[in-house]
C-alpha cells in the first residue's frame, strides 16, 4: 500500500510539472495547441475561439475548408500530433511549424510536417490556414 501511495504521489508531481511548464509556452504555441486539440476532437466551439470563421487547409495542391460557425470541416485531424516552434519573420511570429500531423481528406489520409499560420491581433493570436506538405 505505502508503494501505490507514493507511486501516486510522483505522478501528481509530474503531471503538475507539466501542467506548469505548458502554462508558460508563448502564447501563439497555446493557441495552435489548443486549435490543433480542439480540431482533433471536433469541439466546434473551442475551435471557432481560436480560428474565428474560416481556416484554409491545404495538403498537396488541393484546398480544404474548416469551418468553425457551420461547426464542419472538409479535412480532419488525426491525432496525436508532434513538435510545436515558431516561425518568425522579421521578428514577427507568423505561424506554428508541426514536426508530424495525420490529415484525412477527400478520401485519403496524409501524413507529414504542416504549417499553421497565424496572424496577431491585440496579443492575441488567430489561426487563418493549415499547410500540409
Amino acid at each position: 500500500m505505502r508503494r501505490f501511495a507514493k507511486t501516486g504521489v510522483i505522478s501528481l508531481v509530474v503531471m503538475l510539472g507539466v501542467a506548469t511548464v505548458w502554462a508558460q509556452a508563448p502564447p501563439h504555441i497555446q493557441a495552435v495547441h489548443e486549435f490543433l486539440m480542439s480540431w482533433g476532437k471536433g469541439d466546434w466551439d473551442a475551435v471557432k475561439a481560436q480560428a474565428g470563421g474560416k481556416v484554409t487547409i491545404k495538403i498537396g495542391g488541393t484546398e480544404y475548408t474548416l469551418d468553425a460557425e457551420a461547426k464542419k470541416a472538409d479535412a480532419q485531424l488525426v491525432l496525436p500530433f508532434r513538435g510545436l516552434s515558431s516561425i518568425r519573420e522579421k521578428g514577427k511570429v507568423t505561424g506554428v511549424t508541426v514536426d508530424q500531423v495525420t490529415v484525412t481528406a477527400g478520401g485519403q489520409e496524409k501524413q507529414g510536417k504542416a504549417t499553421v499560420t497565424l496572424v496577431e491581433t491585440d496579443g492575441r493570436f488567430t489561426v487563418t490556414g493549415v499547410t500540409l506538405e
